[in-house]
């Protein structure tokens, strides 16, 4: 969501114990400090690859809080802008909540499994799906600090001219058989 590299994650708890808790385990070979209080491996998700941090602290350093937090609120303002699509029309069902970057949908009863392979296949654009109890859905997650309200609209235009397209091939090939 930051534009850090995966592998620069960070988790903040109130009691640094929580962390211990869940992390903690003895390997002698990994753990090679007196005093746990240093011992990043137990209260760490990498067992102690204190780099990783070093690529947040530079993003942290080069915007800032306030800059960090811009990058958040865009993400939640991109999902709003493909909410509020999804909503707006009759040929989308909303499967997500609001507040969140993850907008899940279907288009026109449409196999999402299927158009999302369809999509990839065709090297069109990558979009996952996902499932929830009995329902399956594409699933658009707003990660990517570099996108506009734009080009969240034309993820849709996109996805739908493919769609469309499709379907009038298939029914096509039904025709002629």
């Amino acid at each position: 969501m930051l534009g850090t590299p995966m592998t620069c994650s960070i988790i903040l708890v109130r009691d640094k114990k929580n962390l211990r808790d869940s992390f903690s385990n003895e390997a002698s070979y990994l753990y090679q400090t007196d005093g746990d209080d240093f011992n990043l491996g137990k209260t760490s998700f990498q067992c102690g690859r204190r780099n990783d941090a070093l690529k947040f602290w530079t993003l942290w350093k080069s915007v800032g809080t306030i800059g960090l937090e811009k990058i958040v609120d865009q993400q939640f303002d991109l999902a709003d802008v493909a909410r509020e699509y999804v909503s707006n029309s009759s040929d989308y069902t909303t499967y997500s909540y609001e507040d969140s970057i993850s907008i899940c949908f279907n288009y026109k009863n449409i196999d999402p499994m299927a158009l999302c392979t369809a999509l990839y296949e065709h090297k069109i654009t990558v979009v996952g799906f996902g499932s929830f109890h009995d329902d399956t859905f594409i699933r658009l997650v707003t990660i990517n600090a570099n996108n506009s309200p734009q080009d969240i609209l034309n993820f849709f235009k996109v996805m739908e001219e493919f769609a469309e397209k499709s379907i009038l091939l298939e029914k096509l090939k039904v025709e002629q058989a």
